[in-house]
């Protein structure tokens, strides 16, 4: 419930900064920001992050994905795409976790898992096409949410065997300097040119929310969940962001919600949970660090 509503009111969050805010400015500032964080909060819950000799390049590259690659799409799309737009292209991204896990052999192949993933490529086309508004999205912004989404995807299979013997905050943020190859050079000189005192409290507290609230906390919260039931079963709590999101744009930022979205916000979670009917249970691990 905690991902859901953070990660859903955070694409609210991210309209709210990107007034503000440059796009690489902010991304760069938040990942230099939450990486001390992320070694705080393992350090006071005692989660180690030391990597033996040989575990460096899988646990980097995993962070690359995860925390470095995945936001530069996420962001640069989100820059072009309305926030219940945006919620509803990333949400595809357990349909590509279930099918990476085919691919990975790690589940088996399902026609619910086409046909699912068919009605909710409809669903996300009846609320981008059916959103009004200047700028509500563009062709670009569209397809650099997707893209994330199947970055995102890829990445919770590649993290899933780190996490077998290993407490899940430890985890992420062994994984977290990773992300610095891409982070630092794609934004540090807008970074360093931002001028900080034209920032209001509104920009302020978005890229606090930004940083602790959607970042640390719930990334950290999101790979427990991962290690306590599969990569699968965690994913499912992108099915429901959507929902916050559109609400939240509808309520915060006064962004138009019609039936027709609403509709095409069903057929998304209808597809999704198709897609799922007749996977395997997880096997969920008895011993999870919180």
């Amino acid at each position: 419930m905690f991902v859901v509503i953070v990660w859903g009111l955070n694409f609210v969050a991210i309209k709210y900064a990107f007034q503000e805010w440059d796009v690489k400015a902010i991304a760069t500032l938040r990942y230099l920001l939450m990486l001390p964080l992320m070694f705080w909060m393992a350090a006071v819950l005692k989660q180690t992050v030391k990597l033996s000799k040989g575990e460096h390049l899988k646990h980097y590259l995993a962070g690359f994905m995860s925390s470095g690659l995945y936001m530069v799409f996420f962001l640069e799309g989100m820059d072009r795409v309305g926030a219940a737009q945006g919620a509803v292209c990333l949400a595809t991204a357990p349909l590509w976790v279930s099918l990476f896990a085919v691919v990975t052999k790690i589940e088996k192949f399902r026609w619910t898992l086409v046909f699912g993933g068919l009605l909710s490529y409809l669903g996300v086309a009846t609320v981008i096409l059916a959103g009004t508004g200047e700028r509500h999205w563009t062709p670009l912004g569209l397809a650099l949410v997707l893209i994330s989404a199947m970055i995102w995807a890829w990445s919770i299979i590649m993290m899933r065997p780190l996490l077998i013997d290993r407490p899940a905050l430890g985890v992420f943020t062994a994984t977290f300097p990773g992300a610095a190859i891409i982070m630092v050079p794609y934004g540090v000189i807008p970074m360093i040119q931002t001028d900080f005192t034209a920032i209001t409290w509104i920009g302020w507290s978005a890229l606090a929310y930004l940083v602790v609230l959607a970042g640390a906390g719930a990334f950290a919260s999101y790979y427990i969940g991962i290690k306590a039931v599969g990569p699968q079963q965690a994913s499912m709590t992108q099915y429901f962001v959507p929902i916050v999101a559109a609400l939240g744009a509808w309520g915060l930022r006064g962004e138009p919600m019609n039936l027709i979205q609403g509709l095409g916000v069903f057929g998304v979670l209808l597809g999704v949970w198709w897609a799922k009917q007749g996977a395997l249970p997880p096997n969920p691990d008895p011993e999870v660090a919180t």
